[in-house]
């Protein structure tokens, strides 16, 4: 059984990546800060299946050692990896506050690399040819009003992500980045109507992406038919060109 670790699972991306993976017959590894209705149905309805575990990954004291025991990360084989955990506080930087700029880097940034790092352990100790599938932001590589902490947090994990594709390659481990434009669910909701149509605006497709898009394509990352790449950016946003 296909073991995958995903963060962020309890709305939103995170929640339909964990429903797509255990219909596919695989063991999801999640965890979030809540819980929801919809993820408290899904662990009734996959109750062998299903291992959530409520975890603040911007509590950074001693991030290491409580998410290796919270999650057996040395007892267990880990195949796939999906950073999804991530916050969004929409403000122009000489306004947004210094707490807020800190939280934001430890979550969008500093502790995916922090479990990147013992994912990538638990390949090699397992001598797994796995996969690493990071989720990006368009903002990385597009200017938007008062998101410029987003961009500078996602950039950063996009950079990331193809210095690990380079040093870990020979393993046979891979490690992508896709990067969404506004998705139908999630995050829509801490952005406000100016922004969204500004999206389906200079979109080619004229719309917000779809959720099924988003989910298929990691999906494939996530698969051996995506064995021959790695250090890739795919983006996913109806054609912001």
């Amino acid at each position: 059984m296909t073991n995958v670790f995903i963060t962020g699972i309890s709305r939103g991306l995170g929640l339909k990546l964990t429903e797509h993976y255990l219909c596919k017959g695989c063991r999801v590894i999640g965890v979030s800060r809540t819980m929801s209705v919809e993820l408290e149905t899904l662990i009734k309805k996959y109750p062998e299946t299903l291992e959530w575990h409520q975890f603040d990954l911007g509590n950074l004291d001693n991030l290491e050692e409580r998410l290796g025991e919270v999650l057996s990360l040395r007892n267990r084989k880990i195949d796939v990896f999906i950073n999804n955990a991530a916050i969004l506080y929409k403000e122009l930087i000489h306004r947004i506050q210094p707490k807020e700029m800190a939280e934001m880097v430890k979550i969008n940034t500093i502790s995916p690399i922090i479990v990147t790092k013992m994912v990538i352990n638990n390949f090699l100790r397992y001598r797994t040819r796995g996969s690493i599938v990071h989720i990006s932001s368009i903002c990385a590589h597009r200017s938007f009003y008062g998101l410029s902490m987003m961009g500078a947090t996602k950039a950063a994990i996009e950079t990331f992500s193809q210095d690990v594709a380079y040093e870990y390659g020979r393993f046979g481990i891979r490690s992508n980045t896709v990067v969404l434009g506004l998705l139908n669910i999630g995050m829509r909701s801490t952005v406000n109507d100016r922004l969204t149509k500004e999206l389906e605006s200079i979109s080619a497709l004229g719309q917000l992406i779809d959720t099924g898009s988003v989910v298929s394509t990691i999906d494939f990352l996530t698969t051996n038919e995506s064995c021959s790449i790695t250090g890739g950016k795919i983006n996913i946003d109806a054609g912001v060109l």
